[in-house]
């Protein structure tokens, strides 16, 4: 009797291991990502704001992508100032749990999409928009 009482104690003790282990995962990969991809033939300067923040994300180089985390929900902008001094803002992009938000800086523009589901920032980065539709 008390071998499969430890018996017992020993699977629940594996089974709430693995259950944390998941929720822990899972808690991870579905936190929000944006990433922005330089497509212009110059390095542009970007700032990304959303709720009450914002990241200077610097300088991006022609053909780069930055990706990074932003918790929570809500609206997501990014505003671009290129060599010449021009400025450009994106619309708003809603963002929520598993949402990866694409904005890729053209000569003229910054355009933003969003994908739901758990993309990692690698297999994001290297679709092309026309691969994306």
């Amino acid at each position: 009797m008390k071998h499969r009482l430890k018996q017992l104690a020993i699977a629940l003790a594996v089974i709430l291991a693995a259950l944390s282990a998941l929720f822990v995962a899972i808690a991870y990969w579905a936190v929000p990502t944006a990433q922005v991809r330089n497509d212009s033939a110059e390095a542009v300067q970007v700032v990304a704001q959303w709720r009450d923040q914002s990241r200077d994300l610097g300088s991006i180089q022609p053909g780069q992508t930055v990706a990074f985390k932003v918790p929570g929900e809500g609206g997501i902008t990014f505003s671009v100032t290129y060599a010449d001094g021009r400025q450009v803002t994106s619309r708003e992009m809603y963002y929520t749990l598993t949402t990866t938000v694409l904005a890729v800086v053209s000569e003229q523009s910054i355009s933003v999409d969003s994908e739901l589901g758990l993309v990692t920032a690698d297999q994001a980065a290297r679709k092309k928009p026309e691969q994306a539709r």
